[in-house]
């Protein structure tokens, strides 16, 4: 059983990435399927009544024709589309002006793009094109300028704070933060924003406000709610006004807080567990020039090299290519009596005195001798000698 367990999750994690991606293609179809099931009555009791209302009308006004008033319907709903409201044709409104034109240019960098107000001209279509092109990869640099900015004093330093004063590990103390930081963000960017909504768009829910607010700071803006639309032109410039300063300071705040949570060390091990090839974890951190090559890339292995005791070291010691080196020779020929008597001549090996000193340890320490007197007459060793350190 612990063998079929080991096996199962060995599979798992080497298929994690796969099984994600089939997930995430169930996801996205349990959501169309829900959705579909939740708004398709609705949508056909609301096309049922518009064709109720249109029935009534023609029965009260016979003397218009049908095809007269779809024509007319079909033009009015394009310019609604637009951004024109063609239904108060007495009305001062204006989608371009100053204030208006600020608040279409901050939801377009931001992608949130309500689409409530659109381009009429070609001219402008281009020019949106063009602006499009450089001001969104602008914006994103600037948000991501803010974020690495904030995020040492929003997130770091806390964390350390917490650590020090309160004796959490940084796993705990980091958890801790990010739970704070997320129920901030959530107040003071979801739910009292949608209270004062709820209060300002008298035919707005509650639930409708936090929908919007939802809605605008993911960027998704699908323009189904907007505020300021029944307000006075005053009243709708200042709420475009600030939306326009709520989405700046909402995105900056929600990419921080995501950057707090994706260092997280849970979130760190799932993005592990499920990110695919292996090799794309190895590499990560590492600049291109300290990739080391391996296999047949990979230079000719460094030859281990000696080095002296720090006793050793002459002050004559010549750097000089033509020092002379000295051949040591083998144990055989220094344990002979010849060259025993010789050393002992030279003071290279001790006497009586140190006769209590085993074969073996009389071998090494000859050798000893002779390295140190090769290298106090600035002599070279050859590095297969056998003697000194390897390092």
């Amino acid at each position: 059983m612990v063998i079929f367990a080991d096996k199962a999750r060995t599979f798992l994690r080497a298929h994690a990435f796969i099984f994600m991606m089939m997930a995430y293609g169930l996801f996205i179809i349990l959501g169309a399927v829900v959705l579909m099931i939740l708004e398709q009555p609705e949508e056909n009791l609301l096309v049922q009544e518009v064709r109720d209302l249109k029935a009534i009308f023609l029965t009260e006004n016979p003397c218009v024709e049908e095809s007269s008033l779809d024509s007319l319907l079909m033009n009015v709903l394009s310019a609604s589309k637009r951004g024109v409201a063609a239904l108060k044709s007495d009305s001062v409104e204006c989608n371009f002006d100053f204030t208006s034109s600020l608040f279409f240019v901050i939801t377009f960098l931001t992608t949130t793009g309500y689409g409530t107000t659109v381009p009429l001209s070609d001219e402008g279509r281009v020019f949106c094109v063009v602006y499009c092109l450089v001001g969104i990869p602008f914006t994103m640099l600037l948000l991501s300028c803010l974020t690495r900015a904030l995020l040492p004093r929003v997130t770091h330093t806390p964390i350390q704070n917490l650590q020090v004063f309160w004796g959490l590990s940084r796993n705990h103390a980091a958890l801790l933060h990010c739970s704070v930081l997320a129920f901030c963000t959530a107040t003071l960017f979801f739910l009292l924003p949608a209270g004062v909504l709820c209060l300002l768009e008298n035919h707005w829910s509650y639930l409708e406000s936090l929908y919007f607010c939802f809605i605008s700071l993911s960027t998704t803006g699908l323009g189904d709610y907007l505020p300021g639309r029944t307000q006075s032109q005053a009243g709708r410039q200042v709420l475009e006004l600030a939306t326009s300063c709520y989405l700046m300071l909402g995105l900056i705040v929600l990419l921080v807080v995501l950057e707090s949570f994706w260092e997280l060390q849970q979130v760190q091990a799932i993005l592990h567990f499920f990110s695919g090839p292996t090799w794309l974890g190895e590499l990560k951190g590492v600049g291109l020039d300290e990739l080391v090559l391996s296999g047949d890339m990979a230079g000719p292995e460094e030859e281990p090299h000696y080095t002296l005791p720090i006793s050793t070291i002459s002050p004559t010691f010549s750097d000089s290519p033509a020092t002379p080196t000295v051949e040591l020779p083998p144990n055989s020929v220094l344990n002979s009596p010849a060259n025993l008597h010789s050393l002992q001549q030279d003071k290279l090996l001790p006497t009586a005195s140190h006769s209590s000193m085993g074969v073996q340890d009389m071998s090494v320490h000859r050798k000893c001798l002779v390295y140190e007197a090769a290298v106090a007459r600035g002599a070279a060793i050859p590095e297969t000698s056998g003697l000194g350190e390897v390092t």
